[in-house]
């Protein structure tokens, strides 16, 4: 996918990863919609970019909803959907539309999202990147009853299946809309993934012993390229899990067909959707 005049939606876009990637992505040549949840943040990155600003708290998905209808009225291509707004919460809560917050913020509101924009994407035979993590990969697994994680409340865990649950979809995804090209990454171990709910990671990057784990950690913008790539790539994406730049072992937990399906139907009366 040649970088030059194409148009990236990109969530998330307001600092860290998503910053970096908007900005590599603009140097390039690429039209850069950036999505975030902080105004005054994603504001500023609009501005560099030349390019309106677009708010969305995926807390909500009525807000999804009316961020995709703005998305519809300003793009009239779309030629990649970056999911890689998301977040994690120490404490358990639920939404106004009645999910567990990091399972709407994570799986359902960029799944409604995507679907949403289905259409404009299929029109350019575009591409969805997901930003994951490589414990998906590790050791991830979900619970199709549990999806809002009522009986076990860990938040690095429930993180984690919140990001399962995402490959999942984005494979089901895949299957139903074999025109469109998905890949899911993961984009390192970065400063800026640590939730500003965990304190006591915050705490321990400023202690001694912090500094010398800051050096094991990627910066924003050596993360940001692996999204870049994916996004700019003329590699044919074909559903699969990337590291590094390059196509990795997937957990075969996101492989389960059955399991994708269910969770599609789930997910879909979720978000108020056909199945």
């Amino acid at each position: 996918m040649s970088a030059a005049g194409k148009i990236v939606v990109l969530t998330g876009a307001s600092a860290g990863i998503g910053a970096a990637a908007a900005r590599q992505l603009h140097r390039d040549g690429v039209k850069v919609i950036p999505v975030g949840r902080n105004a005054a943040k994603t504001a500023a990155i609009a501005e560099e970019l030349g390019e309106p600003a677009l708010t969305c708290n995926y807390a909500d998905l009525d807000d999804v909803r009316r961020l995709a209808d703005a998305l519809l009225e300003r793009c009239p291509r779309i030629d990649v959907l970056a999911n890689n707004a998301g977040g994690m919460w120490v404490k358990r809560e639920l939404t106004k539309d009645g999910n567990e917050l990091n399972f709407q913020v994570n799986c359902l509101a960029p799944f409604l999202l995507t679907r949403l924009l289905t259409d404009r994407l299929r029109e350019s035979s575009g591409r969805v990147i997901n930003t994951s993590t490589m414990m998906v990969h590790k050791h991830g697994h979900i619970d199709l009853d549990d999806l809002d994680s009522e009986h076990r409340y860990k938040a690095h865990d429930v993180y984690t299946t919140t990001k399962v649950g995402a490959a999942l979809l984005l494979r089901e995804y895949a299957r139903r809309n074999p025109d469109i090209e998905t890949a899911d990454y993961h984009p390192g171990i970065v400063a800026s993934e640590f939730s500003r709910d965990m304190k006591f990671q915050r705490m321990l990057l400023r202690t001694p012993l912090g500094k010398p784990l800051q050096k094991l950690l990627d910066t924003p913008e050596v993360a940001g390229q692996r999204l870049v790539y994916l996004c700019e790539t003329e590699e044919k994406l074909t559903g699969g899990y990337y590291f590094k730049n390059e196509r990795a072992e997937e957990n075969p937990v996101v492989l389960d067909v059955d399991n994708a399906r269910k969770l599609w139907d789930l997910a879909s009366r979720r978000v108020g959707l056909e199945v």
